[in-house]
């Protein structure tokens, strides 16, 4: 009888060990150089309760799963999300709960797919990685969200519509468009204001040395700085009012851009004549983020 006592208690001490075993390491922050261990059920329940609540589309119910931490942090998100969302369902695909050796927090890691209806119409379908901190007291207190996106969503895209060239052997006739991220948004927006001060001297720190300009008539022009510094000497004020900016660029092309920026515009000349029209405009951010080109269209405004 002790012999068996003893090898279950052998057998016992060789499981423990074995679910106490780390794996795996951290290489930054706090805990660098410690590895991971298993963690609970418990904290994969508070995950799958969360789901649960989530999917019933009931900020209160999600938020009471949070830290008050977490519910202070996102809890406005939380509430706008559920209020524009018309259905969600969010389907586990697997689940696991680690944590870092000697932690009392555990971290949930959670993949699923995520089909999303919204109030206005819109419907979306995610591949979702998702990884939650679950504290001592069994609430989340903070969360990471990764994702990809099916082809065939309705909108989310990284990339999307054709880029469509004269020559149809042009290499890169076809290719998809795709946002550009070089400050080209918040360019037009200073270039915009100094514009409408008149402050010539600042709106040409935003442009290329030569800039080609096809104007509004469809003259084809390439002038110098020198030119543009003479673009307001006929006014008495400026009032461009932009209302969208949207940066592009051709995919797996060089990171030249094109804004389209679409606006009103009224100039107020010195003979006293009024010039008001609804633009829009395409301007080509070089490779060194300064305008370098402008395609003008335009249709008069009552």
């Amino acid at each position: 009888m002790k012999k068996f006592v003893l090898v279950g208690a052998i057998v016992a001490s060789v499981f423990s060990a074995s679910a106490q075993q780390t794996a795996g390491k951290i290489f930054s922050g706090k805990d660098a150089g410690k590895g991971f261990q298993l963690g609970s059920e418990k904290s994969s329940q508070v995950i799958l309760d969360m789901v649960k609540a989530y999917n019933s589309n009931d900020s209160e119910k999600d938020l009471a799963l949070y830290s008050p931490e977490m519910q202070k942090k996102t809890g406005d998100f939380n509430k706008r999300w559920h209020a524009y969302s018309k259905k969600l369902n969010n389907v586990p695909y697997a689940i696991l709960p680690i944590k870092v050796a000697g932690s009392t927090d555990e971290i949930v890691m959670l993949q699923s797919t995520e089909e999303r209806e919204a109030i206005d119409g819109s419907k979306e379908k995610m591949n979702l990685f998702e990884l939650f901190k679950v504290d001592k007291s069994g609430k989340i207190s903070d969360f990471n969200q990764y994702s990809s996106i099916p082809k065939s969503n309705e909108f989310g895209q990284t990339s999307g519509g054709k880029f469509i060239t004269a020559d149809p052997k042009n290499e890169v006739n076809g290719r998809a468009f795709q946002f550009s991220n070089r400050g080209e948004i918040e360019a037009m927006e200073k270039f915009n204001k100094a514009y409408n001060a008149m402050d010539i001297t600042t709106v040409l720190t935003f442009f290329a040395e030569k800039v080609k300009i096809t104007d509004f008539d469809g003259n084809k022009l390439e002038l110098t700085k020198k030119d543009l510094s003479q673009m307001m000497d006929g006014y008495t004020s400026l009032d461009w009012k932009i209302n969208g900016i949207l940066p592009i660029k051709i995919a797996y092309t060089d990171p030249v851009s094109g804004v389209f920026v679409t606006s009103t515009e009224k100039r107020v000349s010195k003979d006293g004549s009024v010039w008001n029209r609804s633009l829009v405009e395409i301007f080509q951010f070089d490779l060194n983020g300064k305008i370098s080109g402008i395609d003008q269209y335009s249709q008069g405004r009552k």
